[in-house]
């Protein structure tokens, strides 16, 4: 079996619309947490936003053949997933009794400015969790951990190695990290995280 490349580019959306399932996996596997952040962002309900992301993604298997236009299968899920996310926020208002003319925007519908910042760090997440599966084995189980919330004694104790040597593997998988995530992702994260 031929390995198919970590991407979501062109390529990978090519082979999906000529039926090659394996790519269609790949792409649910490497998108389905990045889109679903973003959902459950927009709903407030991670129930939903299963729903949601879930229907997304068989949407896109059952459209591929008429999806030759799209240029970014990553664009094409956010923005999917983000219509369907506004379009069940506006059902969930319709069917509320106590809803007295008062206008979407007023009721709290995430307005467009939430949708940017939203995507650029639910992009940049799925970016550094990229990163993190491209460690070397023991420098990803300790930043899988870190991320986790586990402190560094915790980390210790869970893989039976000293807390100097998780600290080492710390810093050891920050700077392999520093030269994987893209300069400009790590300044759009800075700049929505102020």
């Amino acid at each position: 079996m031929e390995n198919i490349p970590p991407h979501t580019g062109p390529a990978l959306l090519l082979r999906i619309i000529e039926d090659d399932t394996r790519s269609f996996d790949q792409l649910f596997m490497e998108m389905y947490a990045p889109v679903f952040l973003l959902t459950s962002r927009l709903t407030g309900d991670d129930e939903s936003a299963r729903d949601i992301v879930s229907d997304v993604f068989l949407q896109l298997w059952e459209k591929r053949k008429s999806l030759t236009h799209v240029k970014d299968v990553k664009a094409y899920l956010y923005v999917a997933a983000r219509n369907r996310a506004l379009n069940h926020l506006r059902k969930i208002r319709q069917t509320e009794k106590h809803e007295q003319h008062v206008s979407l925007e007023t009721e709290g519908e995430p307005a467009s400015d939430d949708f940017l910042p939203a995507l650029f760090s639910t992009e940049m997440i799925r970016v550094l969790h990229s990163a993190i599966r491209e460690l070397p084995a023991e420098c990803k189980k300790v930043m899988e951990l870190t991320i986790d919330g586990q402190t560094t004694n915790e980390i210790a104790a869970l893989l039976s190695i000293s807390a100097s040597a998780v600290s080492h593997q710390k810093k050891r998988a920050l700077r392999l990290l520093r030269e994987k995530i893209p300069a400009d992702l790590l300044l759009v994260l800075f700049y929505l995280s102020n």
